[in-house]
């Protein structure tokens, strides 16, 4: 039992470390990857943790991204020393190599949902350094062709947001 409580802690204080080194807010998407990359815990442990990390205000959620609050940075800062010295060194390596990939990844945001009977709405965006630069809602009749869209946005935003530049200016 006592085992059991000090890996609860220690995986909380794991996800605490992560998003506090991060350093930007991540989707649970890109959360799951880190963890999951680095063997730290299991898929279902994840969830539990962070909704739980959610409701105690240590985590928030704002356009579907996570991020540490300042309660989170004092409790990690107090305990931070729990998590084996090995496991910070392995999140600290994946994050310095991966932190420009995640940063680009969370720039192209895309999510669909069901408005009325035959249409779906796909918001598509580009977030940079917390500014929209382009924000498209694109209303389908079926929610194939609004993941469709959701799917191709990452590849394709870059194209679309250069095409609407120039026919719109000319240049």
């Amino acid at each position: 039992m006592a085992y059991e409580i000090q890996e609860l802690a220690e995986n909380k204080l794991i996800i605490l470390y992560i998003l506090n080194r991060i350093n930007m807010p991540i989707t649970d998407e890109q959360l799951s990857k880190i963890i999951l990359d680095n063997k730290l815990m299991n898929y279902f442990y994840l969830k539990q943790y962070v909704d739980e990390l959610v409701e105690s205000g240590f985590v928030e959620i704002e356009e579907e991204k996570y991020f540490i609050t300042e309660k989170g940075i004092e409790i990690l800062k107090l305990f931070f020393t729990r998590i084996p010295f090995e496991t910070r060194q392995k999140i600290d390596e994946y994050i310095l190599l991966n932190k420009e990939k995640i940063k680009q990844e969370s720039q192209y945001i895309a999510t669909y949902y069901k408005k009325a009977e035959n249409q779906y709405i796909a918001n598509c965006k580009v977030v940079e350094n917390g500014i929209v630069l382009i924000e498209l809602n694109i209303n389908v009749v079926n929610s194939e062709q609004a993941k469709l869209i959701c799917d191709n946005w990452k590849q394709k935003s870059q194209d679309v947001y250069a095409y609407i530049i120039k026919a719109l200016t000319g240049q």
